[in-house]
């Protein structure tokens, strides 16, 4: 299985960066608008992390029942926030806050073979962010949709499925959290999934998943 407990240290070292930072923010706070305005002003987004592929379907990964396959991934990102006048925002309005057009650079590492792939991963990000707790832990949660472009075949997908291919459906689920006094520097947890969604790109049921971790940073 998958080490808990090197999620549980992660957890912990979060709690203790959150609560080293002032307890009463509120003349910091003052000059960052809150939930959704936070990412009009700063519509730029810069994303590193570090995830670990898993062995298991995407229902499998959401309910913490899987296996770590030997493999890691490195990711850069940045993504642009769609002003408000922006007729694919305006369509998505009120049902989501926030949209996003992401380009997302991946590494990934197989233990097994030894082997570098390259990844890339042009997509749109759905994100909410008006949240009722957020003058406690900012937080966003988001889905993204695009495209994935492997450089070679990945291990992982070829043993999910025999017909698998470098270009597959991508699909992302992120949540971010930050303290209310720095909002702009936020935690990211994500699920970075890749698939030939049944026969689509025609590659039948391959595809591959990977948790991670990394840091976010907005500015304008």
């Amino acid at each position: 299985m998958f080490p808990r407990k090197t999620i549980l240290i992660y957890l912990f070292t979060i709690l203790v960066c959150f609560n080293s930072l002032p307890a009463n923010s509120a003349d910091i706070q003052h000059f960052y608008p809150e939930n959704q305005k936070l990412y009009d002003q700063y519509p730029w987004a810069a994303t590193y992390y570090y995830g670990w592929s898993c062995d298991g379907r995407l229902l499998r990964i959401t309910k913490f029942g899987f296996h770590r396959w030997p493999e890691h991934i490195q990711s850069l990102e940045l993504a642009y926030t769609l002003n408000e006048d922006n007729i694919l925002r305006r369509f998505f309005s009120p049902i989501v806050g926030v949209v996003q057009l992401t380009g997302n650079a991946v590494v990934r590492h197989d233990h097994n073979i030894h082997h570098t792939i390259y990844e890339f991963d042009p997509y749109i990000a759905f994100r909410w962010a008006n949240l009722p707790w957020n003058h406690y832990v900012n937080t966003s949660f988001a889905i993204g949709e695009g495209v994935s472009y492997a450089t070679s075949y990945i291990t992982l997908e070829q043993k999910e499925g025999e017909y698998t291919k470098r270009l597959m459906n991508y699909l992302m689920f992120e949540a971010t959290f930050a303290h209310p006094a720095y909002p702009r520097l936020q935690l990211v947890a994500r699920i970075h999934h890749r698939s030939g969604v049944y026969g689509l790109y025609h590659a039948k049921n391959a595809g591959s998943n990977a948790i991670g971790l990394g840091v976010k940073y907005l500015f304008d």
